[in-house]
């Protein structure tokens, strides 16, 4: 689980740093056009306006320079750069969207066309962005601040324009642009507060269903889940016919590991065989831990002598299995396979009739039932399964038979 939650991350984190390669550029582009149209003598900028606006452009081109090298360098995380970004907004916002044209007495019309060209919007940006970078508390404080900020100062600008006597009207519709830009923002945050919290719900619950399924020392699925696959393969077997094998199997004197090398040799011993038998089955392949030293392996889609020819690869396998202090693993096998009509416990009854088989006559071995199924060669395709022969059962290990 939490290597999937990393690799989640790293995947995100690259998806994001892509994003703002992308942005960066746009936005480069974006400062170079707004800068040629300052230049064009037909706009009503006085030369001081001309002046701090050329050296915003100029700022704005470096900062988002230096986020695109520092994305290139990887160097530095993405959340550290996206508060960045967050505080340079916030400034720009309140600097060149708020307190300037306040400050150079902007006309009520020129105010009234910025705010519903782009101050509103980019407010509303910066507002969402602290949501979602910070904590909900803190994220919520910041995004209330600049914003009540911001519309303290057009209120201010508007009772300005009152005093001298030509707001025109253009001060009640400013006032209103913001008032639904809070309305936006509000609905915006109540939507991501719900969403944070479906989210984290929802992981939570994936969490507790992934253990409750999954067996705590060696990540292996336990128990309750081996038993839904079987359940399921046994249903898909009886509407496709497809072949599969159940094995169960029980190291053997596992208690002597606990008695004389102690509680956690055994719980290592435990881990060791799981990974050893994993790397030698299939992807499809399903290994559980039954219970205490007991393992179950599902092999889907194998036929009988298929099965036992991987068993055998399995139990060798395990011998070559150290445990500190120097003991070795060794492990009885008992493997069946589907027959028509079988449920679970039919299933499950049979291999470990063949594992106690095992160990009664002498442990480190495999003792199968198996039957080979295959399609009758006159009717190609049909569900249908011709048994051949069942052989006796028989031991693949040290080479003697069961009898």
């Amino acid at each position: 689980m939490d290597d999937l939650i990393e690799q989640e991350r790293i995947h995100f984190e690259a998806l994001r740093r892509r994003i703002y390669r992308a942005v960066g550029v746009i936005g480069v582009l974006v400062v170079l056009y707004a800068q040629y149209v300052l230049l064009d003598p037909a706009t009503a900028y006085s030369d001081l306006e001309r002046v701090i606006y050329a050296l915003n452009h100029m700022l704005l081109a470096g900062f988002s320079t230096v986020v695109l090298w520092k994305l290139a360098r990887g160097s530095v995380p993405v959340e550290r750069l996206e508060q960045h970004m967050l505080l340079f907004f916030i400034f720009q916002s309140l600097i060149f969207n708020s307190i300037l044209p306040a400050a150079f007495n902007t006309p009520p019309e020129e105010a009234l066309r910025g705010a519903i060209g782009d101050d509103t919007w980019f407010l509303l940006v910066c507002c969402v962005l602290a949501f979602h970078l910070y904590t909900n508390r803190r994220g919520v404080l910041i995004a209330l601040g600049v914003y009540g900020l911001s519309f303290m100062i057009v209120i201010a600008q508007v009772i300005r324009w009152n005093m001298q006597g030509h707001d025109n009207g253009y001060g009640a519709l400013i006032i209103q642009t913001y008032a639904m830009t809070g309305v936006l923002l509000g609905f915006m945050l109540i939507l991501a507060s719900y969403r944070n919290r479906t989210i984290r719900l929802q992981t939570e619950y994936a969490m507790l269903a992934a253990t409750a399924h999954t067996d705590t020392l060696t990540g292996l699925p336990n128990r309750r889940q081996l038993y839904s696959e079987l359940n399921a393969l046994i249903t898909s077997v009886a509407d496709h016919g497809r072949p599969f094998c159940l094995c169960l199997f029980d190291l053997d004197h596992f208690k002597q590991i606990n008695d004389h090398h102690g509680h956690l040799a055994g719980d290592q011993a435990l881990k060791a065989v799981a990974q050893s038998v994993r790397a030698h089955l299939r992807a499809t392949d399903r290994l559980a831990r039954w219970g205490g030293e007991e393992y179950a392996i599902l092999l889907p889609e194998t036929l009988a002598g298929q099965a036992l020819d991987v068993i055998e690869r399995v139990r060798v396998t395990l011998q070559t299995v150290v445990v500190p202090g120097g003991a070795c693993i060794t492990a009885s096998f008992g493997l069946t396979a589907y027959q028509p009509g079988d449920s679970s416990e039919t299933l499950l009854h049979r291999a470990d009739e063949n594992l106690y088989a095992a160990k009664r006559a002498g442990r480190d071995r495999v003792v199968s039932d198996v039957m080979s199924v295959r399609e009758p060669p006159d009717r190609p395709g049909s569900r249908a399964a011709t048994r051949e022969t069942a052989p006796e059962p028989q031991s693949a290990g040290n080479g003697r038979s069961v009898e």
